[in-house]
Formats: C-alpha cells, sequence, structure tokens
C-alpha cells in the first residue's frame, strides 16, 4: 500500500510541475518576476539594452527605422 501511494504522489507531482501556466494566486507567488509588472518590465529592459548596447548601435537601429517609414 505504501508503494502504490508513493507511486500516485510522485505521478501528481510530476504533472503539477510540467505545466505551462503561470499561477499568480497567492502572496508568494505574486512576488515572482513573471507575475508583477516589475519583472516583465525588466525583462524587456533587458531585451533593449541587448539590441542597445553601444551609441553606434543605437544610432543604427534609429537609422534603420526612419528609412522604413
Amino acid at each position: 500500500m505504501k508503494k502504490i501511494l508513493i507511486f500516485f504522489f510522485i505521478l501528481n507531482l510530476n504533472n503539477v510541475s510540467y505545466s505551462n501556466e503561470i499561477k499568480c494566486e497567492t502572496a508568494l507567488q505574486i512576488l515572482k518576476p513573471s507575475c508583477n509588472f516589475i519583472g516583465t518590465g525588466a525583462k524587456k529592459l533587458k531585451e533593449l539594452s541587448e539590441k542597445n548596447k553601444t551609441i553606434d548601435q543605437t544610432y543604427n537601429t534609429i537609422k534603420e527605422k526612419i528609412k522604413k517609414k
């Protein structure tokens, strides 16, 4: 009986850990960067800084946007 319970516990644990849903229900889960606006803003800033590491890269991206218009 003990082995059966352990088997079902491990089976349920795997199903919960593989879910792709972002859960932000409890107070601790809300503190995760993926659940609050500060974390999502930081992710956007990181992407922006990857594109514009130097002044030359920033100038080139602005220049390309102007040419597209």
